[in-house]
């Protein structure tokens, strides 16, 4: 996930597929949640924004799963939003490690990077 677009996927909601093939493009466009993931752990630029993250690093890998997770089965609808997920992790980073800690900032930094505010 480190680059979608090596593989023709967006990484960037504003390449996001809007068609009506693979359901609107749900499984296209998981890339770019995937993509904002990966960098929220590992780091790196957004190819597409040209803005940078600084990951919590692999080490703490964990902590973004633990987000992630709460987030996606606890505090989302069916009906969400790319916006929606968006707020769902930081809120989720934020039950689980606190206001402007490092998973916090690093899921903000994230979603800005694919276009996802």
């Amino acid at each position: 996930m480190e680059n979608p677009r090596a593989l023709g996927d967006p990484d960037h909601y504003s390449n996001r597929f809007t068609g009506t093939d693979d359901g609107g493009g749900v499984h296209i466009n998981s890339t770019i949640v995937s993509h904002a993931y990966y960098l929220a752990v590992e780091g790196g630029t957004n190819r597409t924004s040209g803005l940078s993250v600084q990951g919590i690093g692999a080490a703490n890998r964990e902590q973004m799963e633990k987000a992630f997770y709460r987030a996606f089965t606890q505090l989302m609808p069916a009906s969400s939003t790319f916006a929606t997920a968006r707020t769902a992790t930081i809120r989720a980073a934020q039950d689980l490690y606190g206001t402007n800690s490092a998973v916090e900032r690093a899921l903000i930094q994230a979603w800005t990077a694919v276009g996802v505010n």
